[in-house]
């Protein structure tokens, strides 16, 4: 039984090298599978992970006042439409805009989430329910002998730990170590198994002291024969390897299809949450009528070379009004004025100049050439 044991744990680890990579590649792919922040920072913080990811209901909830939005009028005597071309010899460009004012409305949906599916299937044509993992990507230094607690609540309803699976992977970059649940050397008809009179749940395989766990519960990879070794021997073969991640995984449903419910994945002092209860989310803000408003904020000038291709001929005269300075519009008569010298500006091509509230530059610019 062990022979055969060890040749399908072969398939199956160089399987999971893929998956692993796979697992580093899509941590943090979607802010919804985040684990909350705990009220208690741990000393190991890290990023967790989990896939194929929690699965939600959605529904369409109440808008909500949002905040005011605005737009510019772009006035006289820079066109609306851009067509506006002044000489680039001298003088200065009046820049003029209305303020358009809008109250906005913002949509919200309500989240709900379903609890954390774990299973391996293997019986029909999908992909996503080949393997489900919790993976933990630590952000302190952490070596493979300072991962003192790997614990986990599990309860198989279908199937049981098979070839492989149930386990926790410490990736390192000289290759992973594993520590199984239940009896890695597979001595039951069935071949592993970590249910009945073999379950570890609640326990810690990185427990060095717990003589009751099983003593050969661990594989490192590159370490040779045999294949099972205690932990002490794991660590004297790999100890000072750093650690990339750590991760529960079930993945041996190629065999036959695995179904569980899991809780309470650890590492050390660091707890995987999963996604619980309703949320809601902010979605698109939506601008209602626009209006003129006499009620200007202050609104800073922002001026953009598009290109230096001009187009068309001059069609604008220059003028000798005094030039502005400082970075922020006049406010004359319910509009923004700010003269500006063609001097500042970098030779003929195209401009766009903004209005800019609150570090936003405004809708509707002023475009104009200068020849």
């Amino acid at each position: 039984m062990t022979g055969s044991h060890v040749g399908r744990r072969t398939t199956s680890t160089k399987r999971w090298s893929a998956i692993g990579v796979l697992g580093t590649a899509t941590a943090l792919l979607t802010l919804g599978l985040m684990s909350p922040a705990s009220s208690t920072t741990p000393a190991t913080t890290g990023n967790w992970d989990f896939y194929p990811g929690q699965t939600y209901t959605d529904v369409a909830g109440p808008s909500i006042p949002g905040d005011t939005v605005y737009k510019t009028a772009v006035r006289p005597p820079i066109n609306p439409d851009g067509s506006s071309n002044f000489p680039a010899k001298r003088g200065v460009i009046p820049v003029q805009f209305d303020l358009l004012a809008a109250t906005s409305t913002t949509a919200t949906t309500t989240r709900t989430w379903d609890p954390p599916v774990w299973q391996s299937i293997g019986s029909d044509t999908a992909t996503g329910n080949d393997y489900t993992f919790a993976l933990l990507n630590p952000t302190v230094s952490l070596t493979v002998n300072q991962v003192t607690n790997l614990s986990a609540n599990y309860n198989f309803t279908e199937g049981d730990c098979y070839v492989g699976s149930l386990r926790w992977t410490i990736n390192t970059d000289a290759g992973n170590v594993y520590a199984y649940y239940g009896n890695p050397n597979g001595d039951t008809s069935a071949g592993q198994s970590c249910s009945g009179a073999y379950s570890e749940t609640g326990r810690n395989l990185a427990d060095s002291t717990d003589a009751s766990l099983p003593v050969n519960r661990f594989e490192v990879e590159g370490a040779g024969s045999p294949v099972y070794i205690d932990y002490a021997s794991a660590m004297a073969a790999a100890g000072d390897r750093h650690v990339n991640w750590v991760q529960l995984v079930v993945e041996s449903g190629w065999l036959s299809d695995q179904k569980l419910d899991v809780s309470n994945v650890t590492v050390n002092d660091n707890t995987w949450v999963p996604k619980s209860g309703s949320e809601t989310i902010i979605g698109a803000t939506t601008p209602g009528a626009f209006a003129k408003t006499c009620v200007l904020p202050p609104a800073k000038i922002a001026v953009t070379k598009t290109d230096g291709t001009v187009t068309g001929a001059v069609n604008e005269v220059d003028s000798i009004q005094p030039k502005d300075d400082g970075v922020y519009f006049r406010q004359v008569d319910c509009k923004y004025i700010y003269n500006l010298a063609v001097s500042s500006l970098k030779g003929q091509g195209t401009y766009t100049v903004y209005a800019n509230i609150g570090d936003t530059n405004l809708s509707m610019p002023a475009v104009f050439d200068l020849r």
